[in-house]
This record gives structure tokens, C-alpha cells and sequence, in this order.
């Protein structure tokens, strides 16, 4: 899987997840979260984070929201999936 691809499917799951909740629609630029997909995969190579923490603090960072811990686990783990197709 290219990281073009990883991108992609990281995006698709951010969007089905829906982190945002109802501010989402009012979040200009958002593109299907492919900019934070980009940053997930940067910080999980640079600094070797967990899908999840590198979830966690992306997206915490970049909305000033606070994470379901539940979601977050659920889609961390499917995150860690798709990062471990070739």
C-alpha cells in the first residue's frame, strides 16, 4: 500500500468516525481530514507513535477537542490495520 493509499483510507475512517460531530460541516478546508491523515502518518514515522496517540494528538491539537476514549481506541485499532498492509 502506497502512502498515497494510506492517506486515503485514513481520511475515509476520519470521516466515518466524524470526531468533529456537528462542527464538522462548519470546518472549512477539512477535505475528508486528508491533511490530518498526512500528519497522523508523519508524526507516527518521526517520532514512532501509536496510531492512536498520533490520532489523539493531531487532532486534539489541530480542533482543540477532547477525544471519546472509546472511538478513539476503535479507530486507532483500525488505523493500525490499514498501516500494516503492504
Amino acid at each position: 500500500m502506497t502512502e498515497d493509499e494510506k492517506v486515503i483510507e485514513i481520511g475515509k475512517m476520519l470521516a466515518a468516525w466524524k470526531p468533529l460531530g456537528d462542527v464538522e460541516a462548519a470546518v472549512i478546508g477539512l477535505n475528508d481530514y486528508e491533511a490530518e491523515a498526512i500528519d497522523i502518518l508523519s508524526v507516527m514515522g518521526l517520532y514512532g507513535y501509536s496510531a492512536k496517540k498520533a490520532i489523539s494528538e493531531i487532532l486534539q491539537e489541530a480542533f482543540l477537542i477532547d477525544l471519546d476514549k472509546t472511538q478513539l481506541d476503535h479507530y486507532g485499532s483500525k488505523i493500525e490495520a490499514v498501516l500494516a498492509k503492504k
